[in-house]
């Protein structure tokens, strides 16, 4: 494997349809869940046969999962052929059968990331294919069913005498209230503000695989877009390092007057909801990273001094 092709990339549909395209003489496209509209701009600058196996069952066409329609698209295209296969599960675009992207994708909206409210999907590229797969894929074919008028109209008439479909909500798990923000994990793990851009703009190059992974787990906390400058990328993280729910409280707590290390130690330990509750002295990392985003981060309305042995992080006095 080559290549990984998510979803949530912009141009996840253009991937595919690039690759159909390459191919000169035969495309080979496998997918339980095949609507007729996506298919058609996924296959539309082809010049290649193209043979297609998919599954009908009735729920799904039933659901409009899967659509009858599909098979006038294909009988309209002289070179676009059918094939039904109930045993199909898996989802592949084998060009020539020389190459293949192949994953968790069907052909629609959702699956092909061409509609906002897409599913999180992912495909891979094998530039070449050995012998064992290509035979794989020519067995399926070969154990498909090339689909005619008769067949859709054997569906047509069992569709038919189907019951109307109950009406389904699923629970709408976003309606649920979201895991608690008083954990660890909601804080951030990079040792500083300039460092963590250093790392998102060089494709997380970082001196180890521990930086490395604090810079992903704070560019996933706060969703940072990809490419930003330093200035869009500074702004967002401040504005959403200081819209969490816990650093609101916990600058609550601090205010102008301010509050030691072990003070601020001590009301995370009171006030996070991790089991078990973290020590002490495992604390001491995340309160040293929080004391300098904040400093940072507030542009000069937080400091940090040391009025006595331990340092003090405080609220600055407006004039």
């Amino acid at each position: 494997m080559n290549d990984l092709f998510y979803s949530e990339k912009e141009h996840f549909f253009h991937h595919i349809k690039d690759f159909i395209d390459l191919a000169e003489n035969e495309v080979l496209i496998i997918s339980p869940y095949i609507k007729t509209e996506v298919l058609a701009s996924l296959i539309k600058s082809s010049k290649a046969k193209i043979s297609i196996i998919t599954t009908w069952k009735l729920q799904d066409l039933q659901m409009g999962i899967s659509e009858l329609e599909l098979f006038n698209f294909c009988q309209s295209h002289g070179k676009v052929y059918l094939y039904l296969n109930p045993r199909v599960h898996l989802k592949a675009f084998i060009n020539d059968y020389s190459s293949c992207i192949f994953g968790s994708a069907n052909i629609s909206e959702k699956g092909l990331a061409i509609t906002p409210n897409y599913n999180y999907e992912l495909d891979g590229k094998v530039e070449i294919l050995n012998i064992a797969s290509i035979l794989y894929f020519k067995k399926i074919l070969q154990d498909s069913v090339l689909v005619n008028e008769a067949i859709v109209q054997r569906y047509r008439e069992a569709l038919e005498k189907m019951p109307p479909l109950p009406i389904l909500l699923e629970p709408d798990i976003y309606l649920i209230p979201k895991k608690s923000e008083f954990l660890i994990s909601a804080l951030p793990m990079s040792y500083g503000i300039t460092e963590l851009f250093e790392i998102y703009s060089s494709q997380y190059q970082a001196p180890s695989k521990e930086v490395r992974d604090c810079a992903i787990h704070d560019i996933i906390l706060y969703n940072i877009p990809d490419q930003l400058s330093y200035q869009e990328f500074r702004k967002i993280l401040k504005n959403r390092f200081f819209s969490s729910r816990f650093i609101q409280r916990l600058l609550e707590f601090i205010s102008e007057e301010g509050r030691y290390f072990g003070e601020v130690k001590t009301w995370i330990q009171q006030n996070c909801e991790d089991v078990p509750v973290p020590s002490r002295r495992d604390l001491t990392g995340n309160i040293q990273v929080l004391y300098r985003w904040i400093v940072d981060l507030s542009d000069g309305d937080y400091r940090v001094d040391r009025p006595r042995h331990s340092e003090r992080l405080y609220r600055v006095k407006a004039p």
